[in-house]
């Protein structure tokens, strides 16, 4: 299979590129999967649609999925270079707003989950809080093959990151939230496709509600994060207030109510940027429906 030693040449090569030069080589890319990969662009098309809304024109919803392909294409690169870049360099390139909101949370004793979309750059959020020192740990899609998987985990890891993936126990969550440190994972895709129906942007579909089970059985307050590309290739980083999640002692229901909270936090920032959305598989699928 080709793409192993894609992969390993991409996290060879990449380092070496400027940035300024790298970044205008990911928007070609970018322009080219938009225009031949017909099936990855209908589904970002259709993730827009419904962050548009039904007046949006056509020719806006296309504009948007263009620059999404832009940004997951600079997403990759960003994780290739992550292994040779130096913790002040990130820090020089990053503003981070909310900070004081995590040092909070954690004063509790009981850790801290945050959830962020794929949005703008997610993984600048997990290393940003590595390289100041809190202890995180994240969860992750297990992609395959697995030597691929491997690759990205050592480039993610390479600033102090726990990685867990999803389809693993997710026992590591339980300790690191005992131990009071981080625990990371995005909450706009249920890609074990064991969540809730709810709706997001106005249509139902299927959500991950692992961060509000978690919160649940373990104490730990919920803070929604996201991080921005700047026009300049710089990053915004923030974490908003963070808040506990209700228990009533009807655990589905509080399952609900708190997962509704947080697709609502996560729909105000993609709702502000869709650009920046980079979720590239349809989450409204018209032939499911709700059991």
């Amino acid at each position: 299979m080709l793409i192993l030693p894609f992969y390993r040449l991409a996290a060879w090569l990449v380092p070496y590129i400027p940035p300024a030069l790298g970044y205008r080589l990911c928007d070609r890319v970018g322009d080219l999967i938009f225009g031949f990969n017909l099936s990855a662009r209908a589904a970002v098309m259709s993730n827009q649609r419904h962050v548009l809304g039904v007046e949006a024109l056509q020719i806006e919803v296309e504009a948007k999925a263009r620059q999404v392909f832009r940004c997951l294409i600079r997403n990759y690169f960003d994780q290739f270079r992550l292994g040779q870049l130096q913790a002040e360099d990130l820090e020089r390139h990053v503003t981070v707003q909310g900070i004081e909101y995590v040092d909070q949370a954690l004063a509790g004793g009981k850790g801290l989950i945050i959830v962020t979309a794929h949005f703008g750059a997610p993984e600048v959020v997990g290393q940003v809080l590595a390289i100041r020192g809190y202890p995180t740990t994240i969860v992750v899609e297990h992609i395959r093959p697995e030597a691929v998987f491997e690759l990205m985990t050592r480039l993610r890891a390479s600033k102090g990151i726990q990685i867990i993936p999803i389809d693993r126990p997710l026992i590591g969550l339980f300790r690191a939230l005992r131990r009071n440190t981080i625990v990371g994972l995005v909450g706009d895709r249920d890609i074990s496709q064991s969540g809730i129906w709810l709706p997001f942007f106005g249509d139902e579909t299927r959500v991950a509600d692992g961060a509000v089970q978690l919160a649940l059985r373990t104490g730990a307050p919920v803070m929604v994060a996201f991080c921005r590309r700047l026009p300049n290739n710089r990053f915004y980083a923030r974490g908003q207030p963070p808040f506990h999640v209700i228990a009533t002692g009807n655990f589905a229901e509080d399952v609900r109510v708190g997962t509704e909270r947080l697709m609502r936090e996560l729909e105000s920032f993609i709702r502000a940027w869709p650009e920046q959305w980079v979720m590239s598989v349809p989450l409204w699928r018209r032939w499911e429906t709700p059991e």
